[in-house]
């Protein structure tokens, strides 16, 4: 992510020689509090609407910190913000101890020039216009406001490959992909399977797929019913799959996976859960555009691959997610245990049969009803059943099996290890204005 600091005073307050000295203090300090993964660029120093002109005129994509240090400043601030996607808002806070000494008297002497006014009027304006902004102020703000614009960037940067339609037992998601640009600024692209057949048919069995089905196999708990060859098959589809996301240059994608095992006879759990440990990538079976969206937004947040499955809910308040296409990094950087299996449903090709060895915490959600609206909330992880169902089976004790269900958007339930309730309302709620239920 990049920073381009914005340095904002009006002559009426400041002489030249009085604006850079503030200012070089206040940049001092957004180079001590700014996170390491933000590429911070060199600050502008902006006190006429000639030096404002000319830099909307660079048409600079980074992301403005815009830092107002006195009065009569608000139109210029205004027009930056609402050029950019994002920015961010420094915000004075003077005599609340955040700061060392020196700084401190810098922040009074800024206040004293009126600088906090123009704050509190260029939020209103922007904010009450839906401008996307977000105030700072210190060393935490900073990092949790970076990592939200973070993810935006990541959001917005995503181009969903959407092979052949959505299975049409799949009705609780939205079928028209328009509503994925209009509402979340998504891209798409739409193809048949039949160019995903083609590209399989061309990736040959050599030693590259034989060397990861050897150590895959190799690394597996067990391998209960396929076949090496049903592995091989597998890993070729995975690597065509990899082929048409470079070739659309999309990074996200969402295909009709039983039609595919019905016309191929080879399943796609197996090359969905590589997709998704793979950082920067997401895949969605039953070509559920819901569900795509909503693991894209889960991975910008939180980093971590998403599992998509169906929710069978008890009524002790404990909750089943069922699946057979569960990512192996679930919990971080460390595989998980897996079983190798075939298709549940279809009983051919390959799956697998995910353990995660104990309990903790766990983020369930997903977008639903056009992309307006959301559930989300926390859930325990307690353990593995093995009913006879979809080959990954997790159980969560959750607050209320009743407001559950009557909460719900639709089927496929998104799981995300670790607790990121917060982190996501932030997301849904501000930027990408969507209502959590």
């Amino acid at each position: 992510m990049r920073i381009q600091p914005l340095f904002f005073a009006s002559p009426v307050y400041y002489e030249q020689e009085q604006f850079l000295s503030d200012a070089g203090t206040m940049m001092k300090l957004v180079r001590e509090i700014m996170p390491e993964a933000t590429e911070l660029l060199e600050p502008l120093y902006l006190n006429s609407q000639a030096g404002v002109d000319s830099y909307l005129e660079g048409g600079s994509n980074a992301t403005p910190l815009l830092v107002n240090l006195s009065g009569a400043t608000q139109r210029w601030v205004l027009s930056v913000a609402k050029a950019a996607k994002q920015s961010l808002l420094w915000w004075y806070f003077p005599g609340d101890g955040l700061f060392a000494a020196p700084v401190e008297q810098t922040i009074r002497q800024i206040v004293s020039k009126n600088a906090v006014p123009a704050v509190m009027d260029c939020w209103a304006h922007l904010r009450n216009r839906h401008v996307q902004i977000e105030k700072v102020y210190d060393k935490a703000s900073l990092q949790e406001k970076c990592r939200l614009l973070s993810a935006m960037d990541k959001i917005r940067a995503t181009r969903l490959l959407i092979i052949g339609y959505t299975q049409q037992w799949v009705v609780s998601t939205s079928v028209d992909e328009r509503w994925i640009e209009d509402r979340l600024g998504i891209q798409s692209v739409h193809i048949g399977l039949e160019e995903l057949f083609a590209e399989y048919h061309e990736i040959p069995r050599d030693e590259i797929v034989k060397s990861f089905v050897a150590a895959y196999l190799g690394s597996a708990a067990s391998c209960r019913e396929p076949a090496a060859a049903s592995v091989e098959d597998a890993y070729r589809l995975y690597l065509a799959l990899k082929r048409l996301l470079a070739r659309y240059n999309a990074n996200a994608m969402a295909i009709s996976c039983f039609s595919l095992v019905k016309q191929l006879g080879v399943t796609s759990c197996l090359a969905l859960s590589l997709l998704n440990d793979e950082p920067g990538l997401i895949a969605a079976c039953e070509g559920d555009l819901d569900a795509a969206i909503s693991m894209v937004v889960g991975k910008a947040v939180s980093g971590q691959p998403v599992f998509m499955g169906n929710p069978v809910y008890h009524l002790d308040n404990t909750l089943d997610i069922v699946h057979c296409t569960a990512p192996r990094r679930l919990t971080g950087d460390t595989k998980t245990s897996y079983t190798v299996r075939s298709h549940h449903e279809t009983g051919v090709s390959v799956a697998q049969r995910i353990e995660v060895p104990e309990p903790q915490k766990v983020t369930l959600f997903r977008l639903g009803n056009e992309f307006s609206e959301a559930t989300l909330f926390s859930a325990d992880f307690i353990s593995n059943p093995d009913e006879d169902t979809c080959r990954t089976q997790f159980r969560f004790r959750i607050d209320s099996t009743q407001k559950r269900i009557e909460e719900s958007l639709g089927c496929h339930h998104m799981v995300i290890f670790g607790d990121y309730v917060n982190e996501l309302r932030t997301i849904l709620e501000g930027p990408l204005g969507i209502k959590v239920r």
